[in-house]
């Protein structure tokens, strides 16, 4: 659309005449008239206050191949970066319960020997195959932000670790509890510890977390 198709959308959508129009504008009737039906562009002082008038970018106006707000490259950028962060709280989090799995089988291979549940755990080399790779996995993930760090992998280290020792040290301690419910609960106080580290990740990338999310501090992505 043109910037005169797009006044004319604007302005009946708001209930303007063309007078009342060209009054916020100052300037005339005939004015509007010529840039709607596309004989006159106008300048850019007049394109800045119908911007503001409407609520619309400039971008959007002037763009002929920009037929809403959402088209315009600002927007659809906005759009991907958006994506793009939350694919990246989505592959941390994945990463952090893959981690966690190797240590978990153990503890349910173990319990179940000692215990004589009938469960097998797969052997011990393939899961400290996996806990090496995952772990390693994870150190890359922090080496990427340590420029940018400043406080925020100290906090999500912490929080990375206090879920490893949940499912490492707590099974020990809940021996005492039949089957394999010991492991259930050090994988629930697992979980609060990984919705911390969730939550650092969405506030670190600028993505809203109940009430902290107005006040998520600047970074680069």
């Amino acid at each position: 659309m043109t910037f005169g198709e797009k006044l004319f959308q604007l302005r009946r959508k708001r209930g303007m005449s063309q007078e009342a129009l060209a009054q916020e504008l100052q300037v005339s009737r005939q004015a509007i008239s010529r840039w709607e039906l596309g004989e006159v562009a106008p300048d850019t002082g007049n394109v800045l206050a119908v911007s503001r008038l409407f609520g619309v970018s400039t971008d959007y106006l002037l763009r002929d191949e920009c037929d809403r707000e959402e088209d315009t490259p600002a927007v659809k950028h906005t759009e991907m970066d958006l994506g793009r962060r939350q694919r990246e709280v989505g592959k941390g989090f994945f990463l952090r319960v893959f981690w966690l799995v190797p240590i978990i089988l153990f503890q349910q291979g173990r319990i179940s020997t000692e215990k004589g549940l009938d469960y097998t755990a797969p052997p011990i080399l393939y899961l400290l195959i996996l806990q090496v790779l995952f772990s390693a996995l994870l150190v890359r993930e922090y080496w990427r932000h340590q420029e940018q760090d400043d406080g925020w992998v100290r906090k999500l280290w912490g929080s990375d670790l206090l879920a490893a020792a949940c499912v490492l040290v707590l099974p020990y301690l809940f021996q005492w509890i039949p089957g394999l419910y010991g492991v259930l609960l050090s994988i629930l106080a697992a979980c609060i510890s990984l919705t911390w580290s969730v939550r650092q990740m969405r506030l670190f990338y600028r993505l809203p977390w109940g009430k902290q999310g107005r006040k998520t501090p600047e970074r680069g992505v």
